[in-house]
């Protein structure tokens, strides 16, 4: 699969995985759910959907197959500019969505987010009693107005951490696409079908005469 195809298709799971992890407060309930349910989402969230796009970066990486028949180049550089490629794209694709849901978090749904916020503190600051009243020592518990005010929505000065976030995504899983690449051209034979293809293509001599004649 060329490395477009295979970025859009690991890049689409990114964004649905961008979406419920930046939207939450459209479907979270703070009062519905187990406390100790919502405290792990909010304290791993960010944690848990940068591991996704890692693990979805390296898989689109080693779906990739070139599929442009350059003799110029040996297989194993373009494998490692596609996986590179492949990667890149899953990257960009969850940027871009967590920019724009960024954009919205700070403008049409910041109420939103204040509600969810004014819900879900009390309820994060009681499982933090409870787990530390089962420690000797417990380290300072926040009060329900500083996790209030961490859960406030972004303001749009934002936006400019949120691009630089989108690079920073971009290189790294760039980088882990490269490195996959690198791994399988190193430990992997070149593709079976390459020679072949490339045999197939071969141009015949000036004068229109097979290479046999």
């Amino acid at each position: 699969m060329s490395p477009f195809r295979v970025g859009f298709v690991y890049g689409t799971v990114a964004v649905v995985i961008a979406l419920a992890a930046d939207l939450r407060f459209l479907y979270v309930d703070p009062q519905g759910i187990p406390d100790w349910i919502l405290t792990v989402i909010e304290g791993f969230r960010t944690q848990l959907a940068l591991a996704a796009f890692l693990f979805l970066g390296v898989l689109a990486a080693l779906r990739v197959r070139p599929v442009r028949n350059d003799p110029d180049v040996p297989y194993r550089s373009l494998l490692l500019r596609d996986c590179a490629l492949a990667s890149t794209i899953v990257a960009v694709m969850a940027g871009v969505t967590l920019f724009v849901v960024t954009a919205l978090s700070a403008t049409l749904l910041a109420d939103e987010i204040r509600v969810y916020a004014l819900d879900a503190a009390p309820s994060i600051v009681a499982y933090n009693e409870k787990v530390a009243g089962r420690v000797s020592d417990p380290p300072p518990i926040p009060s329900v107005e500083e996790i209030e005010a961490g859960l406030q929505p972004p303001v749009l000065r934002d936006l400019g951490r949120s691009m630089a976030n989108l690079v920073l995504r971009a290189i790294l899983l760039g980088t882990v696409g490269a490195l996959v690449g690198a791994l399988r051209g190193s430990f992997g034979s070149n593709d079976p079908g390459w020679d072949a293809t490339l045999a197939e293509k071969e141009v015949t001599p000036s004068d229109g005469k097979s290479p046999e004649g």
